[in-house]
């Protein structure tokens, strides 16, 4: 297989950014795209409704980032660990083989912005289902 063979794909690395910025429903988007690349859409379609699963579950943890921000630290921290433990177990080994493949990465601004974006798009949906925040009194 040549180089041009290749399609790009997310690393590890922009999974974790994309995480950091955006939840775990980037890293579903992102290992979901990686899946499509090589023509595994249907095992890309179970990971993204996976992830949409997570953050629901992490949207039930009670906790308030001006009240608690410690818990909030620890809450954001253990979704980029639980996306990077699951993309290594997913895809570790075939982006492994992917690079050594002479693979490349899709840019890491195309990773911040699926972050960015998908932290917008998942604000947006919550600001729509509970509303915009009281103001203080």
């Amino acid at each position: 297989m040549n180089d041009k063979a290749l399609p790009s794909m997310y690393s590890l690395t922009q999974i974790g950014i994309a995480t950091f910025l955006g939840t775990p429903l980037a890293a579903g988007y992102m290992l979901a795209a990686n899946y499509a690349a090589l023509g595994q859409r249907r095992m890309g379609i179970h990971v993204a409704w996976v992830s949409v699963v997570v953050v629901i579950l992490f949207g039930l943890i009670p906790v308030n980032p001006i009240t608690d921000p410690g818990l909030s630290v620890v809450v954001l921290v253990g979704q980029v660990v639980l996306a990077l433990v699951a993309a290594n177990q997913l895809q570790g080994k075939m982006l492994a083989s992917f690079e050594s493949m002479g693979g490349k990465y899709h840019s890491m601004i195309r990773a911040v912005a699926v972050g960015l974006i998908t932290a917008f798009v998942l604000t947006t949906i919550i600001l729509i289902i509970v509303g915009p925040p009281a103001p203080a009194p």
